[in-house]
């Protein structure tokens, strides 16, 4: 189990709080219909500025919410910036 399908899926082992990673790993911002309407202006839905779909970023840090959980990264302009799990997909690592 990869560390982005740890944290995605909280139900089995849920938890509450910040937690600072010692090795961080890598997500993409997925690239679908439902999280684009974040990103160009659609009405009720709040819109994420300095992120970029279908982006590598590095997730340094985890805050649990029970059975859910954001993910902790520096944006495009270098702004931590925290998103829900939804929002990003693994990261294939090379073989």
């Amino acid at each position: 189990m990869s560390d982005f399908e740890y944290y995605n899926d909280l139900d089995s082992h849920p938890f509450s709080g910040l937690l600072k990673l010692s090795i961080p790993f890598n997500v993409k911002v997925k690239n679908d219909e439902y999280i684009e309407r974040f990103f160009n202006g659609t009405p009720n839905y709040g819109q994420v500025k300095d992120v970029t779909i279908g982006k590598v970023y590095t997730i340094y840090a985890v805050e649990g919410y029970g059975d859910v959980a954001d993910f902790i990264f520096m944006n495009d302009v270098g702004i931590e910036t925290r998103l829900g799990s939804f929002f990003f997909e693994d990261v294939v690592k090379d073989c």
